[in-house]
């Protein structure tokens, strides 16, 4: 996954005979903006508005000129993930090649949404680390395989909860890695489910998806090591926080105080 903004871009072209992603488009320029667009099967003129979403398969052709400044976010997903959500949902037969279509100017809420957050941390650094990342790109490769996707073939029910045996080793490799940046892979690994299915079903059993657990966890942890006496950076450290303010930022998001007040209260 690959995620760019774009801020008041001159009026231009933009060209690509044959995508190597999966390309997700959304436009923000606050003013409708006159577009001339062009793809595999349709040509086109008409009016950008904020909000509007572009959606193009990989290999297709994609083409758009614009007549003021544009403001918009891209986001390419790669057909190695799509392919491999796709099978571990069962949704295709195995072999076929995913198809998004052509979606010009499109409404969907929750590809908004998601793209949002997704850029948010990636403007912030990456502060909600692999696992939040992972978790946000997988929810809406899901959401744009069940919306968009052209499936073939019959689909299977999908797992309908994590069993105990399953969420035990799940929660004791969590505990285990806390120190870590864990990513969805590596927990679903641990949980012999798959990533897509895996969200869904944590939540489920626990009332939290696997990153709200992660950091509930990290800040229980921080907990006993500043009342242990352990300065809050090296605590920070320790728990694979990027940096003291990430600690912070979450220590009071949870707690309602910060690393500091927590000490001076229990002394």
């Amino acid at each position: 996954m690959k995620l760019w903004g774009w801020e008041s871009v001159s009026p231009q072209e933009a060209f690509e005979p044959a995508l190597q992603s999966h390309l997700i488009v959304i436009h923000g320029t606050p003013q409708p903006v006159k577009v001339f667009e062009r793809a595999d099967g349709y040509r086109g003129e008409g009016v950008a508005k904020p909000g509007d979403i572009n959606i193009f398969s990989a290999g297709d052709l994609s083409y758009c000129r614009w007549e003021g400044e544009l403001s918009f976010v891209r986001l390419d997903l790669s057909t190695r993930l799509t392919d491999q959500v796709a099978a571990e949902l069962e949704l295709f037969n195995t072999g076929d090649a995913i198809d998004f279509g052509r979606s010009i100017r499109l409404s969907d809420e929750r590809i908004v949404q998601m793209v949002q957050w997704l850029r948010e941390d990636v403007q912030s650094g990456g502060l909600g680390g692999r696992l939040y990342t992972d978790s946000l790109t997988r929810m809406l490769t899901v959401h744009l395989l069940h919306r968009y996707g052209t499936p073939s073939g019959h689909r299977r029910a999908l797992p309908q909860r994590i069993d105990r045996r399953q969420l035990d080793g799940t929660l004791q490799y969590i505990h285990a890695y806390l120190d870590r940046n864990l990513s969805l892979d590596e927990i679903a690994a641990a949980s012999h489910v798959s990533p897509s299915h895996l969200v869904r079903l944590f939540k489920d059993a626990t009332g939290l998806t696997p990153h709200q657990y992660v950091i509930q966890e990290k800040i229980r942890r921080a907990q006993k090591l500043l009342i242990g006496g352990m300065p809050a950076h090296e605590v920070a450290a320790i728990l694979g926080f990027s940096d003291q303010s990430h600690l912070h930022r979450h220590f009071k998001r949870l707690l309602g105080v910060t690393p500091r007040e927590f000490v001076l209260a229990i002394r």
